[in-house]
């Protein structure tokens, strides 16, 4: 894979300054639940728990089962929550695997505090609870009722009550601010109730910077772990830093005359004598097929365009201006010194979540880690 002469960087100093930051934000008050799903957006899910967990994180989340069981063979011993649904036989591995389980309804929560029970285990539930997301969860209004079902079923324990904002990262959001009010009135109707001892979590990055009241007993930080999607967010908290930078060397540099076409489709013509540089990585990698003859990467002595159409394991750039990059030389995709994924998210019109996750498993993570985060303020 190292020959292929491209990798994405990840500092995990970076990863450990920002969780400093966020835990310092909250001043103790809430613990912070590390989101780690997707192979912690594409950063690479054991290297990254660790930095979260040493940084003061109190817990991880991931998305599935598997995800939280390859962490467990990895070493990771503290809690793992796995938010998404879990079915029977995954219901099974995860108490195996002493993994905490969301469940979205009393029956969820009875098939899987059964397959504990056949293991002689008891199953770790956090009920899921629909305040707006209509996605996965029990109504607001029967919360109550259904954590009561929950509480009174052998071989489980609620251990939380959870929910999702659906767009707290706008800052006018009415509706997050009416969510936390339908959270808030449902973990207090199931107090009420008589069943106590929960963990309420509903904060995700957005949230748990811009909204303190949010935090309550812990916060499921994502994307603000990774120093990204927290655009305008600095003025209300930390200042956060990017943790990845996806790289890879000009692996040959041909001179076309004019008229000669570049890739498939020859969507791009040469309209002087150009310089083409050949980057091995692809669609396949997790560079964007549209970015095709749209985005550039960045070199020392400055930017080059893509041309052409973005092929599978490859694409082109045009070096013509930049007369001293040559075979050898390392273009960045995104990070400090091209695009941000930030930048790269806006001209394709998505989100930078996006564009670390599609970061491809077959290109090789190289990590750093300076610890230079431990001599700086937070």
């Amino acid at each position: 894979m190292i020959d292929r002469q491209a990798w994405a960087e990840v500092d995990l100093s970076a990863i450990r300054r920002n969780v400093k930051r966020l835990v310092a934000l909250a001043g103790g008050d809430s613990g912070l639940c590390a989101v780690v799903k997707a192979d912690a957006y594409g950063h690479g899910a054991a290297p990254v728990a660790r930095a979260c967990l040493e940084a003061g994180a109190t817990s991880l989340a991931v998305a599935m089962v598997d995800e939280g069981l390859a962490l467990r063979a990895a070493g990771v011993v503290e809690p793992i929550l796995v938010m998404g649904y879990t079915g029977p036989e995954g219901a099974g591995r995860a108490v195996a695997g002493g993994l905490s389980v969301a469940v979205v309804s009393v029956e969820n929560a009875r098939m899987v505090a059964a397959q504990a029970e056949l293991r002689g285990r008891v199953a770790r539930l956090h009920l899921k609870v629909d305040t707006g997301m209509s996605r996965l969860g029990v109504p607001a209004s029967e919360a109550a009722a259904a954590a009561k079902a929950i509480a009174s079923t052998p071989g489980a324990l609620l251990e939380g009550v959870f929910s999702h904002f659906a767009d707290a990262d706008d800052p006018e959001s009415v509706f997050a601010r009416l969510q936390l009010e339908r959270f808030n009135e449902a973990t207090a109707a199931i107090e009420a109730a008589g069943v106590r001892g929960f963990a309420r979590h509903i904060a995700n990055s957005s949230a748990y910077m811009r909204m303190p009241a949010s935090r309550l007993d812990m916060g499921r930080v994502g994307i603000a772990v990774y120093g990204l999607g927290v655009a305008g967010l600095e003025a209300d908290g930390p200042a956060l830093v990017p943790a990845m930078a996806l790289k890879a060397k000009v692996t040959q540099v041909r001179t076309l005359p004019a008229g000669d076409s570049v890739g498939y489709g020859r969507t791009f013509v040469a309209r002087r004598a150009s310089r083409i540089g050949t980057l091995p990585l692809g669609y396949a990698d997790g560079v964007s097929r549209a970015l095709s003859n749209r985005g550039w990467v960045g070199l020392p002595s400055g930017k080059a365009p893509i041309v052409g159409t973005v092929c599978m394991d490859q694409f082109m750039v045009d070096l013509t201006d930049l007369p001293d990059e040559g075979e050898g030389a390392t273009a960045t995709l995104f990070g400090p010194g091209g695009p941000s994924a930030g930048e790269l998210a806006e001209l394709l019109g998505t989100i930078d979540y996006e564009i670390i996750s599609s970061v491809s498993v077959r290109v090789p993570r190289i990590y750093l880690d300076s610890r230079l985060e431990e001599e700086e303020p937070c």
